[in-house]
């Protein structure tokens, strides 16, 4: 019966070395494993700390922020609408308040009746004005203009950001199908000529030309939307035009009996982030005067903002439009 054969023990040592340096490798690697999770967590740590420590800092300086405007909002509305102490406020005076909360704060808050009274305190204050002075409101007809086109810079930067990613859907469509989406513009600039003319004006150009009384029609960006327009009844001495506006799907062809007509006078403190109209289908479209003067030539010109499909204006949200859209999982349009 053959018995079970031992190993000599030459070759048992080899086989204890080797498992012995095996375990000697594993005993540095935990170490080393060890010592790296210690080291990775303490960056880990210290790069959490930082930037919480950002936000912090960040967060103290936006609250920091907050506090001076609110401030100087009190300060500033507070000697126009605040308490009464039977004391009448100047005309300069309310005329140089208006215009600083409107350079400042125009984004947030609605302030053409503020404007407009201002502006009306300064004309009837103005009674030693000759025929060739210039009109006491035009320092407030100035910011408006200044206010006016700085938002519309502010919504063009808006469709900057926007038109990357439409841009290569489109042409992942035209390369699918052929053919290139057509779009509107998305601002188009209305030189109206005292002449009216009968004959409608269709906005193929994004500036155009009309007569004064004549329809216009403008797509929006994506065509969804037509505008029917018409410009009226132009006031040179207090420098408004009436506008009637009527907003319609392309789609039908032409307005129906129960699409609504806008009408109102438009002034310089009409403004794109206060005065705009919001469309069932999320486009948004506001109108602004940027030239009007009595001088002969009589001169009139108005434009009119298509906002970016789905956009807020700033006094309608807390956070940037394009990282809310993001959030949502809404691509822009």
């Amino acid at each position: 019966m053959a018995g079970t054969e031992e190993k000599p023990a030459a070759v048992k040592a080899p086989e204890k070395a080797s498992k012995g340096r095996v375990l000697d490798w594993l005993d540095v690697i935990a170490k080393l494993l060890g010592a790296a999770a210690v080291v990775g967590v303490a960056v880990i740590a210290n790069n959490f700390q930082s930037r919480v420590t950002g936000v912090s800092i960040q967060s103290q300086r936006e609250q920091a922020e907050s506090q001076l405007r609110a401030s100087m909002f009190s300060s500033l509305i507070g000697p126009i609408a605040g308490p009464q102490s039977g004391k009448v406020i100047s005309a300069d005076r309310e005329a140089l308040l208006a215009e600083l909360l409107a350079l400042n704060f125009h984004e947030n808050f609605e302030l053409k009746p503020l404007l407009e009274d201002a502006a009306e305190s300064a004309h009837k204050a103005d009674t030693k004005r000759g025929a060739d002075s210039p009109d006491a409101r035009e320092p407030l007809w100035s910011i408006a203009r200044r206010i006016a086109e700085r938002q519309k810079s502010s919504i063009a930067w808006e469709w900057s950001a926007t038109k990357s990613s439409r841009a290569k859907k489109d042409h992942w469509w035209s390369g699918f199908s052929g053919v290139t989406q057509p779009a509107g513009c998305e601002f188009y600039t209305l030189t109206v000529n005292t002449e009216p003319q009968p004959e409608p004006v269709t906005g193929t150009t994004c500036e155009l030309s009309v007569g004064l009384g004549q329809v216009v029609r403008l797509n929006s960006p994506d065509k969804n939307y037509t505008l029917q327009m018409t410009l009226v009844h132009p006031d040179w001495k207090n420098q408004t035009v009436d506008v009637v506006v009527l907003p319609f799907l392309s789609g039908q062809g032409h307005p129906l009996e129960t699409d609504t007509t806008y009408r109102f006078p438009l002034s310089w403190f009409d403004f794109p982030f206060t005065d705009n109209t919001l469309l069932p289908d999320g486009n948004r479209f506001a109108i602004y005067l940027r030239l009007i003067s009595a001088a002969v030539p009589q001169k009139l010109t108005a434009v009119v903002v298509w906002f970016p499909k789905g956009y807020f204006t700033p006094r309608e949200r807390p956070l940037n439009y394009s990282e809310v859209q993001q959030i949502l999982g809404r691509e822009s349009q």
